[in-house]
């Protein structure tokens, strides 16, 4: 703040002013020392430093200065004048034109006199001038048009994801309770709680007298089905080689009758035979015939009866073996064996203890292991099978996968199931992070800065030809630092951080000048109003 010079005498009494100019200082008789005008200098500048704040108090007012003297103004314009003699003057603040509230100006002077004025668009504006002249009267007038610095950035198209971290538990990928399938005394348990099995390895061996004995009983009844069959069959071979070796002998004989009756026809027709006798031959001939199909038709019965019997022994050697399987998967069941391969985590049964058919014996777990998350319903669409995760649990980072993903959620969540991928596997329980990239939103991506609210709607600041336009924007998706909209197109200017009293229409500029932080003429103060 500059400060009034003082002279070695007291100074002049004050001159009576007018509206256009001061008057000059009267001069009179020597009086007494006027204590009351030495505080004017003093009051002149406070008026001029509360000005000055005044002016200076909103980041988006422009500033500007001339020679050694300052004024600030508040949507208006504000004056000063000062006479000769090297004594300050105050000035009158009037409002100006301009959108804004109620103006108010300060304004000091040294060694000369000086007006300034300002205008300025927005809710705020703060101008401030100051004038410079040589000892005696003089005016000088500055003025400049606020336009505001902005930074800004271009908006681009594409999709907003953020990175989501989810708690989640391991789980081993199989568990089940086995089972006994019959009932039994426990005679031996093959694997101690914590052990590893192979699947079909017996674990819990039981012993039932009954279901021994059943399955010797079907093996009796197998062994005594197949003797029989065995005997069919040897007697259906034997009485058909009988029956075949009479079809034989009748044939024969038929044939040798045949030839005898037609040699005695021969003879009786040249008379050397009686016919008698040629009628007792074509009786024999028939009697052959007549043998010869009875010994066709035994032999016919028995092959259908030796195969119909044989048929018969075959069917019950199968029955007797059903059976002895039965009797034998019964008396398998007495042993439980592990379904898949796993770690027995738990025995329900202990040696000479007695299990019922359908008893707990003992509880398995896979090797495999996977992580049980609940996920956001909304975004569980987009985690399909097969994509990529990260599971940290203390300071150990494991791959997944998606393994299994039901779509339908409970209570707002869908549980996902996730396998790892690696050789290296946590311990059953553990808890960790489970990392993955959710999609957000498709649309213009810009900085979660530039949005600006007013009510229910959102608005966004965008800048052409050094002009800001208030834009209607829908908010789309945020994350992190960044917002998609729509409403804007891509590649548009926006006001990364709209500065206070930015409005709609308003004169902004970015580049250099933004990054210097003001438009003020070469010669103002900085930004910030400090001299």
């Amino acid at each position: 703040m500059e400060q009034v010079s003082k002279s070695g005498t007291p100074p002049p009494p004050p001159p009576r002013r007018t509206p256009a100019r001061a008057a000059a200082p009267t001069v009179g008789a020597r009086r007494p020392f006027p204590w009351g005008w030495l505080f004017v200098p003093l009051l002149l500048g406070g008026a001029g430093f509360v000005g000055y704040r005044l002016g200076t108090a909103d980041s988006g007012s422009t500033t500007s200065r001339a020679g050694g003297s300052f004024g600030a103004g508040q949507g208006g314009s504000g004056s000063g004048s000062a006479g000769s003699s090297g004594a300050g003057r105050s000035g009158a603040a009037q409002a100006g034109a301009g959108q804004g509230s109620a103006a108010r100006g300060a304004g000091a002077g040294a060694g000369g006199a000086a007006s300034g004025s300002s205008t300025g668009t927005g809710t705020r504006s703060a101008g401030q001038a100051a004038g410079a002249g040589a000892t005696g009267a003089g005016r000088g007038v500055a003025t400049s048009s606020v336009v505001t610095p902005v930074q800004v950035t271009a908006a681009t198209s594409g999709t907003l994801s953020t990175s989501r971290t989810l708690t989640g538990t391991v789980a081993a990928a199989q568990s089940t309770t086995v089972t006994a399938r019959t009932s039994g005394t426990v005679t031996g348990v093959g694997v101690a709680v914590g052990g590893s099995v192979t699947a079909g390895q017996t674990v819990v061996t039981l012993s039932n007298a009954d279901l021994n004995a059943a399955v010797q009983n079907a093996q009796n009844a197998l062994d005594s089905a197949r003797v029989q069959l065995r005997g069919q069959q040897a007697s259906t071979v034997g009485g058909r080689a009988g029956l075949q070796a009479q079809v034989t002998a009748a044939q024969l004989a038929l044939t040798n009758a045949q030839a005898t009756l037609q040699a005695q026809q021969a003879l009786l027709a040249v008379g050397a035979v009686a016919r008698s006798e040629v009628a007792a031959q074509q009786a024999a001939v028939a009697s052959a015939q007549t043998t010869l199909t009875t010994a066709r038709a035994n032999l016919a019965e028995n092959e259908r009866s030796g195969a119909q019997g044989v048929t018969e022994a075959e069917l019950s050697v199968q029955r007797a073996q059903l059976a002895l399987t039965q009797a034998q998967a019964a008396a398998a069941a007495a042993r439980v064996t592990a379904p898949f391969a796993g770690q027995v985590t738990a025995l329900n049964v202990a040696p000479g203890e007695y299990v019922t058919a359908n008893g707990e014996a003992f509880t398995l777990v896979s090797r495999e292991r996977q992580v049980n998350v609940n996920v956001p319903a909304t975004e569980a669409t987009t985690l399909t099978p097969g994509t990529v995760l990260s599971f940290t649990s203390g300071a150990v980072k494991y791959p997944l996968k998606v393994a299994q993903n039901p779509g339908a959620p409970t209570n707002g969540s869908v549980l996902l199931v996730a396998r790892f991928t690696g050789d290296t596997l946590p311990a059953l329980g553990a808890v960790g992070s489970v990392v993955y990239t959710a999609k957000v939103a498709t649309g213009v991506v810009i900085p979660s800065t530039a949005l600006q609210a007013d009510g229910d709607q959102t608005y966004v600041f965008t800048v052409s030809g050094g002009t800001a336009t208030l834009n209607r924007v829908t908010v789309l998706g945020q994350a992190g630092t960044q917002s998609a909209v729509s409403g804007i197109p891509s590649g548009a200017q926006v006001v990364t951080q709209p500065p206070t009293g930015l409005l709609d229409g308003g004169g902004v500029s970015t580049g250099d000048a933004a990054a210097r932080g003001s438009t003020s003429p070469a010669g103002g103060p900085p930004p910030g109003g400090q001299p």
